[in-house]
């Protein structure tokens, strides 16, 4: 018997709907209801479920949440979408993320119940067969799209772009066909340009030593084709035709070198130093950092340093970093972020140029930035500053006043602690008192002047802002 669940809000609809057929006469027996996405997801935990019915249009969690969720959680478990006339346009995206069939539940009644249940367990039993060949047949060759950058994670393909067979989602957001080589590499070459700036595509092959599984070769796909896309770019067909053996995970840097690595990229020596930028490029494509972690870091050290290196207009012409270098959120590939890097390293020494300074001197610069930063909250002044890099304090205040756009010392110091209050005001929920004693500020009254001069908004409008920006996915 294929054992079912019946997921609906309404408890009338559920009753309505399973005392509908003659269910043992299709080889079904109901073995609970839910009425949430939670409770259902509990329910496929607790027992072996078949399959489930489902409403799409369920509070809280939807039809379309339970689905993604339970299809990576129980994967055995396949999903019949119940329907009403107005969410019918949804039906096709919920077969794309895994559905086998729908129902629409105003039209189901006892005259058609019978050809729509026997339809859906030929679908399930087809389902199934092909599931259970599918895992352990050979991998040949997949088609795969995965999302550039933030915005196209929770998107799905176009319909039109799909190849005969229905796509799977296999994770990270990535959608997967499988097909003959010859089909898929036809596919790369003519997919659309609308597709291309929104998706990586690409075409994954099995060598003719590889023996592996097409479950195998799907969990590969979805947890190193992200990173090898990142790197490799979007070039033409050719290029983004990928052999499985490419994926396999090479053993990387232990976390504690990652860390270190990171730290020493902070000081910047890249942007100033030939041999260090070289050293900087080589080690990241020999590791191939997490994407996610490694662009994070980027565009942190973008906004971080923009102000003191160049990377902005001049005083009073507004142009800002995405006028002079374009916006980082735009660039989704290695080869993307090496040219804005390199745009940025050329801007740099220009800057190092216009302040008739050494190298030696503008890295001791970003020296004294980073440990005003790591340092904000203590009773920092000049002196400790300077000895700290290795100069005088005259000769600190006359070349810092200079790399800080003419900012003095103490100004650019409270600017500095202002940004550290803004983050910790926005990431936890500590008193504002507290806040202001982290920062460097003994006075919390002070401390919500001066942030209030600064800003426009007390720090409790600010972190109220902040914090329902982040809730609609974007940044404070």
């Amino acid at each position: 018997m294929i054992k079912a669940l019946v997921v609906d809000d309404e408890k009338r609809v559920r009753r309505g709907f399973i005392a509908l057929a003659d269910w043992s006469a299709y080889g079904i027996s109901i073995v609970g209801e839910a009425k949430d996405g939670a409770s259902a997801l509990a329910l496929l935990g607790e027992r072996e479920i078949d399959m489930m019915f489902v409403d799409i249009g369920m509070p809280g969690m939807s039809g379309f949440e339970l689905i993604d969720q339970a299809r990576s959680r129980y994967p055995k478990t396949k999903a019949v979408i119940l329907t009403c006339y107005h969410e019918f346009d949804y039906v096709q995206e919920a077969l794309r993320i895994g559905a086998i069939d729908y129902i629409v539940k105003t039209l189901l009644n006892k005259s058609n119940v019978d050809e729509t249940l026997q339809r859906i367990v030929k679908r399930f039993e087809w389902e199934r067969r092909h599931t259970a060949g599918g895992a352990q047949r050979p991998f040949e060759a997949a088609m795969v799209l995965a999302p550039k950058g933030r915005a196209a994670r929770d998107d799905t393909p176009p319909a039109s772009l799909a190849p005969e067979g229905k796509p799977r989602r296999v994770g990270g957001g990535l959608w997967l066909w499988s097909a003959q080589a010859e089909q898929a590499e036809s596919w790369l070459r003519e997919l659309p340009a609308h597709v291309a700036g929104r998706w990586h595509a690409a075409l994954v092959t099995a060598g003719a030593d590889d023996r592996v599984s097409a479950r195998e070769a799907e969990r590969a796909i979805a947890e190193r084709l992200p990173v090898r896309l990142f790197y490799r770019g979007s070039g033409d067909a050719g290029d983004r035709a990928i052999a499985l053996n490419e994926l396999k995970i090479d053993a990387g840097p232990t976390p504690a070198e990652l860390d270190a690595a990171f730290a020493e990229w902070s000081e910047c020596r890249w942007l100033l130093y030939g041999e260090d930028w070289r050293k900087f490029v080589l080690q990241i494509e020999q590791w191939q950092i997490d994407p996610a972690r490694l662009q994070d870091w980027l565009r942190s050290l973008a906004a971080e340093w923009a102000p003191y290196l160049g990377w902005r207009g001049g005083a009073g012409d507004g142009a800002g970093l995405a006028d002079v270098l374009g916006d980082p959120e735009t660039l989704h590939d290695w080869k993307q972020w090496k040219s804005w890097l390199s745009a940025a390293a050329h801007l740099t020494q220009q800057r190092l140029a216009e302040l008739s300074l050494s190298r030696e001197v503008f890295g001791s610069l970003i020296r004294a930035v980073l440990y005003m930063k790591g340092n904000a909250g203590r009773d920092l002044n000049q002196d400790e500053v300077a000895r700290r890099i290795g100069m005088s304090r005259s000769y600190f205040s006359q070349c810092f006043k200079k790399f800080a756009s003419g900012e003095a010392f103490g100004d650019a110091l409270r600017k500095l602690r202002l940004t550290a209050a803004k983050a910790l005001l926005v990431g936890t929920d500590l008193p504002i008192r507290d806040i202001a004693g982290r920062v460097g500020f003994e006075d919390d009254k002070y401390f919500s002047r001066l942030f209030r001069d600064r800003t426009g908004l007390l720090p409790s409008e600010y972190r109220s802002a902040g914090q329902e920006l982040q809730h609609e996915g974007g940044r404070p």
